[in-house]
């Protein structure tokens, strides 16, 4: 496990790093999983993945220009582009000879997609990669109605995106209006006073529901949507921070509505999620809180968690796989890499 502190900017921020990133991609894409340090063959590659690579890559190069960013934004987006099947829904896993698995359950990856292409439409490196996520994207859209809670939450943010440099999309504002609604919806369905939230069930990156929310309503400047993402934003702090640190909701069982909620293990997904959420609360509220409480939710990874253990590498510039009741799992694969620089990346963005 990495015992030493991170290496910290004037901030106290680690300085984002792609080196791990790099040891894990292959001329194909991104490594799912590691051994330790080591990327693991065995499980190959997913789209889910390399999408929130690739949105990694465009906000590294967006602040620092970086030509081995760059490098990998490409083998990211071809990924993508070859996981596309001809309905315009996507491929997920891919085994290490370059074969899509068969009979895979389709979860969230659509919605990651989307995403990914949204941040990079927003903000590419250059406009030569417009047209080919324009034309993706497009062809991905019909399906964001039949998408799970958080498939529609990953597409909204990536609808935000494209409407962010295309305001005048009337097409656009009508798929995140239609999401939205579904979200409402489901809250209305299973919110009460105790549990406000749009399941019976907080399991994993629950945040990303809220951060949807709170970015649809600021984009069709719709007060209902910021009401619930408010609510349901307060609801997550009063289960995952105990106003220390924050303690997200474990893997091993979730937290069901009238049972026990599970403490480990806990994984960086969680935190990435929560701290967009965070910063997207501040932009639709200007409370200042909601910055104070991004920052701890940062520091989980660097030991502010219940074991009082960074997650983050500072030797390998990786991040570690969970935190568990004892010690944390020492592997260090992609969602993890990702989840912290996402939320590093985050955090660092001026405001």
């Amino acid at each position: 496990m990495p015992k030493d502190s991170p290496k910290k900017a004037d901030n106290g921020l680690p300085k984002p790093s792609l080196e791990h990133l790099k040891r894990l991609t292959d001329d194909t894409g991104l490594f799912q999983h590691a051994r330790f340090i080591i990327p693991d063959r065995l499980n190959g590659y997913t789209t889910d993945d390399n999408a929130r690579a690739l949105i990694v890559t465009a906000k590294y190069y967006k602040q620092y220009a970086d030509p081995q960013a760059l490098r990998l934004f490409e083998i990211y987006l071809a990924f993508l582009c070859h996981a596309l099947k001809p309905d315009g829904t996507v491929h997920n896993f891919m085994d290490y000879n370059r074969n899509w698995r068969t009979g895979e359950i389709e979860l969230d990856t659509l919605g990651r997609t989307l995403w990914a292409l949204g941040s990079v439409i927003a903000s590419p490196p250059s406009p030569v990669y417009l047209s080919i996520a324009k034309e993706f994207f497009s062809e991905a859209t019909k399906h964001i109605p039949v998408l799970s809670p958080r498939g529609m939450s990953y597409a909204i943010l990536g609808l935000v995106d494209y409407l962010s440099q295309s305001p005048d999309e009337d097409e656009i504002k009508r798929h995140i209006a239609q999401a939205a609604e579904k979200l409402t919806n489901l809250h209305r369905r299973f919110a009460t006073k105790e549990w406000d939230w749009f399941e019976n069930i907080l399991s994993y990156d629950n945040a990303i529901i809220p951060a949807a929310l709170f970015a649809a309503g600021m984009a069709l400047g719709e007060k209902k949507y910021l009401d619930i993402a408010e609510r349901a934003c307060k609801f997550l702090l009063a289960n995952t921070y105990n106003g220390k640190y924050f303690s997200f909701i474990g893997s091993d069982s979730w937290y069901s509505k009238g049972k026990e909620r599970s403490k480990f293990d806990q994984q960086p997904i969680e935190v990435a999620g929560t701290v967009l959420t965070l910063r997207n609360a501040y932009l639709a509220t200007n409370n200042q809180e909601y910055l104070k409480l991004e920052r701890k939710a940062f520091d989980w990874f660097l030991g502010d968690n219940d074991l009082h253990l960074p997650m983050y590498d500072s030797q390998t510039k990786g991040c570690c796989d969970g935190l568990g009741p004892d010690n944390i799992n020492t592997n260090q694969g992609a969602e993890s890499i990702v989840s912290f620089l996402l939320a590093l990346l985050n955090i660092s963005e001026p405001v």
